[in-house]
């Protein structure tokens, strides 16, 4: 058996890997992100690489719906960056 997935091409599976079906929602993406501004693609980019750095927690939530554990991934993204600049600001203080 042979299907087409967005831009991938699968044999022999009848369900496709949580590799791909992230890969293919991303891609679907792409349009939305040429429209945005040059600061907001670069957000979006972190966003997507959150997603794809967190791949391996995400195929371990079983999901019909490829967004939830996705949109997890980008919460958890924008978190991490929080508590980065949270320690960053908190380092300088203690400098002062």
């Amino acid at each position: 058996m042979v299907f087409h997935l967005g831009q991938f091409w699968l044999m022999g599976r009848t369900v496709p890997t949580w590799r791909n079906r992230i890969e293919a929602e991303l891609s679907a993406l792409d349009n939305f992100e040429r429209s945005l501004s040059t600061a907001d693609k670069l957000a979006l980019a972190r966003l997507k690489n959150g997603v794809r750095t967190r791949r391996t927690a995400g195929g371990m939530m079983p999901a019909h719906d490829s967004w939830k554990p996705m949109l997890l991934s980008m919460l958890l993204e924008c978190y991490s960056r929080i508590d980065e600049l949270e320690r960053t600001i908190d380092h300088i203080i203690a400098e002062e």
